[in-house]
């Protein structure tokens, strides 16, 4: 009789060996997506976004409806400064009554070749816009107090930026608008006591000149910057006296406030007086560059001040503390303030500021 062949009803499969194809596959989607997300980033870099918001203010005077302000900030001497041809297109057939830079627009780099041009273009399209300007902290100190070779007081780039018919804001600067006026103030003056400053500085100019140092090297050139200083102070005590509680003011800055700082200026303002934080319309800021590195609805991914994803709040758009409008600009570059390099899913931008008396 035949044996039959053992049959077994539970036998182990032997494993397929995948091949080296799955991972070749996988490693191809993956590099396909790295060079598509730069390609990607490329184009938003590239462009230059051109934001509109609204800065409401209740019981706003009428003559101060839809008056626009031009934010820009952060160019870091990137050379996109010097595309007229895209400025006059992205600008095209819009209305603005001022322009306000908001620091590092010269950037580590020192060079303002890209600002200068950029205030020129802007004054090409607009002549009779007048464009503001204060220092960023990545900026060239505008102001020598150092031996540096000449007698001038300003620092090169500042000098070139007036020279393009911008103006450097050590000081508020009023604005008429129709029979009504805004003033422009560097923020930093509502929190100094500009009485006790003129006092202090007029006190070591006067010891400088008992010691004769402003005819000294080093001496002189710490001697113009002071007396450079006092005159700003004196200026801005008389522009205080011109201000009445009718006027608009707008305060710019570079690093934007802190909720905590905002609350105590508004408590220890003085009501009473014309020239007020409380009396602040609206504070235009800068410094973060939206981010710098971006992922979409998760906002910045690190920001050095605050952390792994901070959201936008006190970072980039507007934010309203208490009772104050603060508007921080996306930017236009990148910073060295970040360990990232560049810019990632963050298109550059500048803003349009509409001012309504419409609240929402």
């Amino acid at each position: 009789m035949r044996r039959r062949k053992n049959t077994y009803i539970f036998v182990q499969e032997k494993k397929k060996h995948r091949g080296p194809g799955c991972l070749i596959l996988l490693l191809s989607v993956l590099f396909a997506v790295v060079v598509l997300s730069l390609l990607s980033n490329a184009a938003m870099n590239r462009q230059t976004n051109l934001e509109t918001e609204k800065v409401r203010v209740m019981s706003l005077d009428k003559k101060f409806v839809n008056f626009t302000v031009l934010h820009i900030s952060d160019l870091h001497g990137d050379e996109r400064g010097l595309d007229a041809d895209a400025w006059r297109t992205l600008l095209n057939g819009k209305g603005f009554s001022a322009v306000a830079m908001t620091g590092d627009m010269v950037g580590a780099s020192g060079d303002y070749t890209p600002m200068v041009a950029l205030i020129k273009t802007l004054r090409q399209i607009k002549a009779d816009v007048p464009v503001y300007f204060v220092a960023g902290d990545d900026d060239p100190d505008p102001v020598l107090s150092s031996l540096h070779g000449n007698p001038e007081v300003l620092a090169d780039w500042v000098q070139a930026a007036q020279e393009a018919g911008a103006v450097y804001l050590d000081r508020p600067v009023s604005q008429s608008v129709g029979t009504m006026t805004v003033w422009f103030v560097p923020e930093y003056l509502y929190s100094v006591d500009i009485d006790g400053m003129q006092s202090s500085l007029t006190r070591q100019k006067e010891e400088m000149e008992a010691a004769g140092q402003q005819y000294e090297g080093e001496g002189g050139a710490s001697y113009r910057a002071l007396y450079y200083r006092l005159e700003a102070f004196t200026a801005s005590a008389e522009a205080l006296k011109a201000m009445t509680k009718d006027d608009l003011q707008i305060g710019m800055t570079h690093v934007p406030l802190g909720s905590d700082y905002v609350r105590e200026m508004i408590e220890w303002a003085d009501e009473s007086s014309a020239f007020s934080f409380r009396r602040l319309s609206l504070v235009l800021a800068g410094h973060y560059c939206g981010g710098q590195w971006r992922l979409g609805s998760l906002g910045p991914i690190y920001v050095p001040e605050l952390g792994w994803f901070p959201g936008d709040t006190g970072v980039v758009g507007m934010q309203r503390i208490n009772s104050i409008d603060q508007y921080i600009s996306g930017g236009l570059a990148a910073s060295d303030f970040y360990p990232m390099p560049g810019r990632l899913f963050n298109t550059p931008s500048v803003s349009l500021l509409v001012y309504t008396d419409r609240i929402e």
